[in-house]
């Protein structure tokens, strides 16, 4: 794990992906294993430090027994457009592959016209919460708790 002056920085580690074969753009991203609550099976998600909110698909939500009409009404601009939808609480597990996974929850949008089995990892209500840090030349990804 990483360390810094006064403590561990992150308490676990995982492999990213760069690519991966469902995502339609060829330049590298950074998908992530995650287990949302209420689902046994791992999703990948993109984490997007520039997104506004982390993002849940509606097929996924409904799987895991998200009650989306619970949250907060929102609008999103996204690169598919205006999108309406709904803000939730979502309480999933990053996925450690060294060290300890993370479970933690976050501030999700939920609609029903978002591309099915997509999930962003955004920072309002998600990254500013936890420590991460990235090292690309292994495909690395190290995350804890602040």
């Amino acid at each position: 794990m990483l360390r810094y002056h006064r403590g561990l920085f992150t308490t676990g580690r995982s492999k990213f992906l760069d690519h991966a074969l469902w995502h339609r753009e060829n330049t590298a991203k950074i998908f992530v294993g995650i287990k949302l609550a209420g689902l046994i099976q791992t999703v990948y998600a993109q984490v997007d430090t520039g997104a506004a909110w982390s993002v849940l698909s509606a097929d996924l939500a409904r799987e895991a027994g998200i009650r989306t009409e619970e949250g907060e009404p929102a609008i999103l601009s996204t690169r598919i457009g205006i999108q309406r939808g709904h803000i939730v609480r979502v309480a999933f597990t990053l996925i450690a592959q060294e060290g300890e996974s993370l479970w933690t929850e976050g501030a999700f949008f939920v609609c029903p016209d978002w591309p099915p089995r997509q999930v962003f990892l955004g920072y309002s209500g998600l990254l500013d919460s936890i420590r991460i840090a990235l090292d690309p030349q292994v495909n690395d990804f190290y995350f804890g708790p602040c």
